[in-house]
């Protein structure tokens, strides 16, 4: 099943679209299947105390895992890190060193069920075109109405 991730309240990252964006802001990263797989799976052990780097490359790889390099591992989470950045999600996971990644103490990751992200600041000019709408709607109706 594919699921819908709020982190920090802020950004969501769902994984059928692949896409990773920022509710309050116009970003919205495409990433690659690659890097949306690397992206679930921290996401879904952010728990662990680390996420060790031979589970990250066999959640990617399968059995090809132990043909592929480290670099490979390490150019793929350079790329998440890159791309959360440009978002501007700062440090959602570091390095421990010599063993893998663990997710940052201070983020917080929920699961959304299948309902848009939620509106926090919507914008007073839809607000004041959908009441202009309303008004248009209701006084042709009333006009109408009142022509028979």
């Amino acid at each position: 099943m594919m699921a819908v991730y709020l982190i920090n309240s802020e950004y969501v990252f769902n994984e059928k679209t692949k896409e990773f964006k920022r509710l309050q802001s116009d970003v919205n990263i495409k990433l690659t299947s690659m890097r949306a797989r690397c992206l679930s799976y921290i996401i879904e052990h952010a728990k662990d105390e680390v996420i060790e780097k031979e589970a990250i490359s066999q959640a990617l790889w399968g059995s090809r895992s132990k043909f592929t390099s480290d670099a490979s591992l390490t150019q793929t989470l350079y790329l998440i890190r890159r791309d959360l950045k440009f978002a501007g999600l700062d440090e959602f996971f570091i390095t421990v060193p010599k063993s893998g990644i663990r997710v940052s103490t201070s983020a917080t990751v929920e699961i959304m069920e299948d309902k848009a992200p939620p509106v926090k600041n919507i914008r007073p000019w839809l607000l004041a075109f959908g009441f202009i709408v309303s008004v248009l709607l209701l006084g042709t109706a009333l006009f109408l109405t009142l022509q028979l």
